[in-house]
């Protein structure tokens, strides 16, 4: 999956494309901290809207940060291990 952006090849533009749009630093914080759940991520950020929130997850599973499953029904949000590198 191709991100379209400004075109550049270096990783630090490619992943800034992504997580520095509105709001994506705060999402990746509150994964980072543990939260796995649609839900859970909206008390952690309770100024998102829930339709913000949809777009930039589905654009972090396009980026491939993140990958979604369903448990016990319930969507569940895991961050891969591009993702996890963005802990330290």
């Amino acid at each position: 999956t191709k991100i379209v952006g400004y075109g550049q090849f270096c990783p630090v533009s490619m992943v800034s494309e992504v997580i520095c749009a509105r709001w994506g630093t705060l999402i990746i914080r509150e994964l980072l901290c543990g939260s796995t759940r649609f839900n859970d991520l909206r008390l952690g950020l309770p100024r998102i809207s829930p339709s913000l929130l949809s777009k930039r997850l589905k654009e972090f599973e396009k980026a491939e940060l993140l990958d979604s499953k369903n448990s016990d029904g319930i969507k569940e949000y895991h961050l891969t291990e591009s993702g996890e590198e963005l802990r330290p």
